[in-house]
């Protein structure tokens, strides 16, 4: 007697990859950043999200660090709120990416979704608040722009378990 896998257990073909990277802004960096990772090579869908959100959580965590050492060195208060501020929503959005991490290990990926959304609205928030209000603006709105996009690979990587 033989026991088909679950779906999610099928291995992507780097088209299947390539067709989910389109549901996103830029398909070909899509791609890219998730081919940088070596276990793509050979990956289900569900490792696929895991992957994505691992990419996501490590560049948040390192701009949450840079945010932290603008905080720690600034002396004008104004933008030392700022840089709290902006602290504040990427602690929440590296949180939320934690908390979808273990939706993706238990199986409830119909939470995923609200988790996503949060964790974008967070992103989005630092934006608002920080704009350009300094120097360092430039290479923040970058970093969050690039969360950005990390977190709607989540979005597409995790919702394609839904559909399995």
């Amino acid at each position: 007697m033989s026991i088909a896998p679950p779906v999610a257990s099928n291995k992507l073909t780097d088209t299947e990859i390539k067709h989910l990277c389109s549901k996103t802004s830029n398909r070909e960096n899509c791609y890219q950043v998730l081919k940088s990772d070596p276990r793509t090579r050979n990956v289900d869908a569900r490792c696929l999200a895991e992957v994505s959100i691992d990419l996501a959580s490590k560049k948040a965590t390192k701009t949450h660090s840079l945010i932290n050492s603008f905080v720690n060195k600034t002396h004008d208060s104004r933008l030392k709120n700022i840089y709290k501020s902006c602290s504040s929503n990427y602690n929440d959005a590296i949180r939320d990416l934690k908390v979808i991490k273990n939706y993706l290990k238990s199986g409830a990926f119909k939470n995923i979704p609200v988790q996503v959304k949060d964790a974008s609205e967070e992103i989005k928030q630092c934006k608002k608040v920080f704009g350009g209000a300094t120097s360092d603006g430039a290479h923040i709105k970058k970093r969050n722009q690039e969360i950005e996009f990390l977190i709607s690979i989540v979005e597409v990587t995790s919702s394609n378990l839904r559909k399995n």
